[in-house]
């Protein structure tokens, strides 16, 4: 082989090195089911991050089919059960699994770790036996307002089993518990709730946060998620604001919600709080 010949050969094979480690791991065509529970459901939402995640891989240029498959009080027995109809029989191509808060969060009717460790076991050799590629989510906190809560110290270990299997299998993880502990952490100066609704399921904030770790395991650059944010912002949004918690009506955009919040801690006081006043105050203007 010529001196040329090899130059060539060692800049093709570098640049290969550079695609690979910059790809996204999600491809056109790709059929994307979202395995989870009740966060995963209201996640289907428009300011959910099911729908958040697509939106970032569209912007890449991925054009790829969402599955949602998340169905409230779902356990990693309840997964299990319904993985072959629900993400196999589908077509998904590809799996991201969301499970663990309610294998801990219900508690005595919960999922004990020996066997959360068999069913998720089970549900990767199902996915992975079938060709889907998996991506692991771990669990999001139980207990947002409380972090060293038993139910949060608890999935510690659940999450560690998460880490270990992917490792094992070199599957990719989203640790969203480190990402939304971190959060949660870093903004207890703010009164009220910080990134879900009600302790557990996701607020603006929170579906946001998970996105976020999803697209960067995905291979989405920070850079690139951050001028997504721009957008999503103006996206009304889940919030506890004079609203059922599950099933909200009158949703606001993270921007409005900002600055709702900014009025709020002036008053020393939950953007919640401000929000039932400005509507008592309201009722009172219009009653004059």
């Amino acid at each position: 082989m010529s001196i040329q010949s090899k130059i060539l050969t060692t800049a093709v094979f570098l640049f290969s090195l550079v695609c690979v480690h910059g790809e996204i791991l999600i491809k056109n065509g790709d059929k994307v089911a979202f395995l989870g529970d009740s966060i995963t459901n209201f996640g289907n939402r428009p300011d959910g991050y099911v729908r958040l995640v697509m939106d970032g891989l569209k912007r890449c240029g991925v054009n790829a089919t969402a599955i949602p498959a998340g169905i409230s009080g779902n356990k990693s027995n309840d997964m299990l059960k319904r993985v072959d109809a629900h993400v196999i029989r589908k077509g998904a191509t590809v799996m991201l699994l969301s499970c663990g808060v309610n294998d801990v969060g219900h508690g005595t009717r919960g999922v004990k770790l020996p066997d959360y460790k068999k069913n998720i076991t089970a549900i990767l050799d199902k996915a992975q036996a079938a060709g889907i590629r998996v991506v692991i989510l771990t669990p999001t906190l139980c207990r947002e307002h409380d972090l060293k809560h038993e139910y949060n110290e608890k999935l510690k270990a659940y999450c560690a089993f998460l880490h270990e299997i992917a490792a094992q299998r070199n599957i990719p993880v989203a640790d969203l518990y480190t990402a939304m502990y971190k959060e949660v952490a870093a903004l207890k100066h703010i009164k009220g709730y910080k990134l879900t609704i009600d302790n557990l399921h996701m607020n603006g904030y929170g579906n946001q946060m998970m996105a976020e770790g999803v697209l960067k395991t995905l291979g989405v650059p920070a850079e690139k998620i951050q001028e997504f944010k721009k957008d999503w912002n103006k996206i009304p949004s889940m919030a506890p604001i004079v609203n059922n918690q599950h099933f909200p009506r009158r949703l606001i955009s993270i921007e409005d919600y900002e600055w709702l919040r900014k009025k709020a801690q002036e008053k020393g006081i939950s953007a919640e709080e401000l929000a039932w006043t400005i509507l008592k105050d309201g009722i009172k203007a219009l009653k004059k």
